[in-house]
């Protein structure tokens, strides 16, 4: 993946659409996010971002496994009291 920003063409192709408030939109509705703005209103979007956005909404990324956390307090000092 890429940290490269999409460019106004690339926005442009991605979303099919030329007015910027259109584009962030256009990322509200498709991907259910806000995103960040220039001082001129264009969206700022990173390839690698829009790339875990198709995958987060295609299932491919993998959830975080919930691993069991170790107790905090041995078991002979939680019987003490």
């Amino acid at each position: 993946m890429s940290d490269r920003l999409m460019t106004a063409a690339d926005l442009e192709r991605v979303t099919g659409m030329k007015r910027f408030s259109n584009q962030v939109e256009w990322f509200r509705r498709e991907f259910s996010v806000n995103v960040a703005r220039c001082g001129d209103g264009s969206p700022i979007m990173t390839w690698a971002t829009f790339e875990a956005l198709n995958q987060k909404r295609a299932g491919l990324t993998s959830a975080p496994s919930k691993q069991e956390r170790p107790p905090l307090r041995s078991s002979t000092l939680r019987s003490v009291k």
